[in-house]
This record gives C-alpha cells, sequence and structure tokens, in this order.
C-alpha cells in the first residue's frame, strides 16, 4: 500500500490538526457552546430551537456557565462491555472531565467560590480556554497511555512529553497553555539528551503534584504486570519530572488505591488495605517519608473538616484533598463539583479525584453532558479501546 492511500494513524491525525489550527488567526474573544449544540440555528446568535420566544440567557450569550439545555450535535457512544470496561471509561474519562471543570477556576480562591459556588461547567476564566478543554494534567496522562499502548519505555514516555512541549501533540486546541514549572525543567532536560529518569526535580521544594496527576494509567496494569514491577514502573514515571521519594511515594499510594477500586473494594477496605500495603512494600524505601504522609497513613484526613483542607499544588496537599473528598462524598458530579470549590489547584485535585471516582462508579455516573463537550472526545475514546486492549491481552 502506498502512503498516499493508506490510513492515517492517531499521530499523524493528531499532528495534522495541530498544524491546521496552528495555521489560524487566533482571536481572544469568548464564544458560548451553541455551534457545538444540536439546537443551534446557523446564523441566529441570539435564539435557537430551545430559546425561540425569548433571547438566550445572559450566562449563555457570555459564556459564565454551560447551557443547561445544551446537548452536543455530535454525540460520541461508549461501548461499556463489562466491569472492566466501566471502570476504564469512567476512570480515564472521570479525569479528564475533572480537570476540563477546574480549568477556568484555577488559582481562585476559596473565598471567590464560597460567594460564587460552580453548579456548571464553565469556561474561559483563569486561561481564556473554550468550553471542554482540558490542561497539561490530561494531557500528560494521555502522552502515558500511548507510550503503553506502543509498548511501554520511559524513552517513548519521553518522547511523548517532547512532542507535547514543543509541537502541542495531546492537547486539546494544539498549544501548551499551562504547564508546572518543575515538569517544564525536566522535559527541557529530556530534550537536551539527558537520560529521562535522572530529569526530575529532587530538592525539597520540588515535590508537586506533577506526576502524581498522570499516573492513574499504572494502576490498572497491576494485574498483568505485579507488585514490585508497578511500583518501579511508578517509580520511573515519576522520576522523569519528579524524582524525590516524597512525589514518588504519593504516587504509589494513589494507583494502589485506584488497583484497590478496580477490585471492587468498597472505600474503608480499599483505604485500608492500601495502608497495610505501603508499609509492608515501602517501608524500606520511603520510611523517612511517612511522616509528611501521617494524616493519611493513619486516617487523620477522614476527620477534618474543609478549613484543615489546603487544595495547593503540593503532592502532600493534593492527595489529602483528594482522599477527603472521595471517602466523604458521594457520587461523581458531587466529587468534582467540590474539589473545584475548595480553590486553589482545581484542575488538578479535580482530576486526580475524578479518576478515583469515575473507576468506583463507573462510566455512567460522569453526566453526558460533560463527556459530550470534551474537546478531542473521540480520540481519547480511541486512545482508551487501544489501552483496554493492552490491558486485557
Amino acid at each position: 500500500m502506498n502512503r498516499e492511500s493508506r490510513q492515517l494513524s492517531l499521530m499523524e491525525r493528531w499532528e495534522l490538526d495541530i498544524n491546521t489550527y496552528k495555521k489560524g488567526v487566533i482571536i481572544k474573544t469568548s464564544k458560548p457552546q451553541c455551534e457545538k449544540c444540536k439546537y443551534f440555528i446557523k446564523g441566529n446568535a441570539l435564539y435557537c430551537d430551545v430559546y425561540k420566544n425569548e433571547k438566550k440567557p445572559k450566562y449563555v450569550m457570555f459564556c459564565h456557565k454551560e447551557c443547561s439545555s445544551f446537548i452536543s450535535s455530535d454525540i460520541m457512544e461508549v461501548n461499556i462491555v463489562d466491569d472492566i470496561s466501566d471502570k476504564i471509561y469512567g476512570g480515564i474519562f472521570g479525569f479528564c472531565v475533572g480537570d476540563m471543570l477546574g480549568v477556568p477556576l484555577e488559582f481562585s480562591t476559596r473565598q471567590e467560590r464560597k460567594d460564587d459556588e460552580v453548579k456548571e461547567l464553565r469556561a474561559y476564566g483563569t486561561y481564556h480556554q473554550p468550553f471542554g478543554t482540558w490542561s497539561d494534567d490530561t494531557s500528560l496522562t494521555l502522552c502515558l497511555i500511548d507510550a503503553i499502548n506502543r509498548g511501554f519505555t520511559v524513552e517513548n514516555l519521553a518522547n511523548n512529553f517532547i512532542l507535547f512541549y514543543e509541537k502541542g501533540i495531546f492537547t486539546p486546541n494544539g498549544e501548551v497553555f499551562d504547564i508546572g514549572i518543575t515538569t517544564k525543567n525536566a522535559i527541557e532536560k529530556m530534550i537536551k539528551g539527558i537520560n529521562p529518569t535522572n530529569c526530575g526535580g529532587d530538592g525539597e521544594k520540588e515535590n508537586g503534584n506533577g506526576s502524581l496527576m498522570r499516573i492513574l494509567p499504572v494502576a490498572f496494569l497491576k494485574k498483568k504486570y505485579g507488585i514490585s514491577n508497578i511500583i518501579k514502573m511508578v517509580e520511573d514515571i515519576s522520576s522523569l519530572t519528579h524524582l524525590h521519594k516524597r512525589a514518588k511515594f504519593a504516587c504509589i499510594f494513589y494507583v494502589e488505591f485506584a488497583s484497590q477500586l478496580i477490585e471492587n473494594k468498597n472505600k474503608n477496605d480499599a483505604y485500608d488495605n492500601v495502608v497495610k500495603f505501603v508499609r509492608i512494600n515501602c517501608a524500606e524505601k520511603y520510611f523517612e517519608e511517612f511522616k509528611h504522609f501521617d494524616n493519611i497513613l493513619n486516617k487523620k484526613v477522614l476527620y477534618m473538616n474543609e478549613n484543615q483542607i489546603k487544595s495547593t499544588g503540593y503532592v502532600v496537599d493534593t492527595l489529602e484533598a483528594v482522599l477527603w473528598l472521595f471517602m466523604n462524598f458521594n457520587s461523581y458530579k458531587q466529587m468534582v463539583l467540590a474539589a473545584v470549590n475548595l480553590g486553589g489547584d482545581t484542575d488538578t485535585i479535580a482530576a486526580i479525584v475524578g479518576g478515583l471516582a469515575g473507576i468506583y462508579y463507573g462510566f455512567s455516573a460522569i453526566p453526558n453532558q460533560w463527556i459530550q463537550i470534551i474537546c478531542r472526545k473521540k480520540e481519547i475514546k480511541e486512545m482508551i479501546s487501544d489501552f483496554e486492549r493492552i490491558i486485557m491481552s
């Protein structure tokens, strides 16, 4: 088959779309969801098939929040065939939706959120990104999924990080609009040819949540690879950007927690099992870090009130917030909205707890209206489908 007639790969299609996007003129305007809605009437910005007799509400026209009547004109169907499929699609899309919900509100204060509680999907805001936009949290998670799909090596993953950083591949709209300093510095080291697992920041002040936010897919590989191999894999993946033991231990804890949920454990049993797991399997290497995770390892976080929860980018604060949210709220929607309304690092905390909630409650628990607005949702679905085949092989 010649090159002209063969089917383009997912990566080639992704890059082609990005190049097309970059050739266009980018104008900083705010557009409502309307053009992607089945009720949209072309050439009529003020009315639609829902608002026939009255103008669209101001919150729709000025993109303050999602239109309550929005139904995507481009519906994506996901065929859930069994329990593991439900958890895979629930976990990855649950992560992405949480990220998407948090993007417009990142760095807002908790008081701002109390004064203006988030109850619906919003857009623009912090980074002036349109509805459906996810951040580097999802981008780097997709980098990992793609690397696993193609036969995981740290070199493959590092190359994906470089493609993301330099070319905007694995981004929602062809450009990187947000990236952590530690991650940025690490990728620039990779570009220079430094061994990927030596690129991560290893200083006390470089314990952000940048590796925790992209580690979820590894949880689905535990049954396939076994405990010791998974721990090593988590350590290597974290080390690409976050080399310090504290960041790596947080990733191990989170991956094992997700693994327990994949194994159908209830919340309390999953938590108890993870604490036992890390005390047995991580004490020799990570004992000195245990004191930093005292609220988690001794389950104090379960009894903390909201004022004691710090929704910052520090990896320990992030993990505490995620566990507090997951253990104290009782639905996917409640958890991710509560995460966003903590303020601070809204996209990452909502994404990480959204991943756990999506696994626990399943794909159908994620509001379909939110799923259908996700940028590049069908490409993400295709990557997840390939990922599912890898897991089940």
